[in-house]
């Protein structure tokens, strides 16, 4: 598979799977907000200049959940700024740890959806090779569409 990193630090590695067209985030160790702002706005970049790119995947199996202030930001300004350039749905699987996964499902409480967050289907997941499973699933579905 062709797989190009568009950003490494010792914090995240950004790499797309250019067969898939799908972009995976994996968190390495917990991000500052500046860290995470300066990935995803790299991944922003790279999103307006192949907006096919609809398949998103994010690995936060090393670190745990993002503080409330980061998951804030992702909502009210970046999956915003994500749908304008697209104008499309959005696809994103999440890797969580197992005992992660089991402390959200034990504490869940239903929230109303974000306004604005209709074009993301999200999808949970304890095993990353289950996610890109998922998400290269939707790509031949999508691929399936064109024909």
């Amino acid at each position: 598979m062709d797989e190009m990193v568009i950003r490494e630090t010792p914090c995240v590695k950004v790499t797309f799977f250019e067969e898939h067209k799908t972009l995976l985030i994996s968190w390495l160790r917990g991000p500052s907000t500046k860290e995470l702002h300066a990935t995803y706005l790299h991944a922003l970049q790279f999103i307006e200049a192949h907006p096919d790119v609809v398949l998103f995947c994010t690995d936060q199996t090393l670190i745990g959940s993002l503080t409330r202030e980061q998951e804030t930001w992702l909502m009210q300004e970046y999956y915003p700024k994500v749908y304008h350039i697209l104008q499309d749905d959005v696809y994103a699987a999440v890797v969580f740890s197992e005992s992660h996964f089991n402390a959200i499902v034990m504490n869940y409480q239903a929230n109303a959806i974000a306004p604005g967050q209709h074009f993301i289907q999200f999808n949970y997941f304890t095993v990353l090779s289950e996610a890109m499973h998922w998400l290269k699933g939707i790509n031949k579905g999508q691929s399936a569409e064109l024909l």
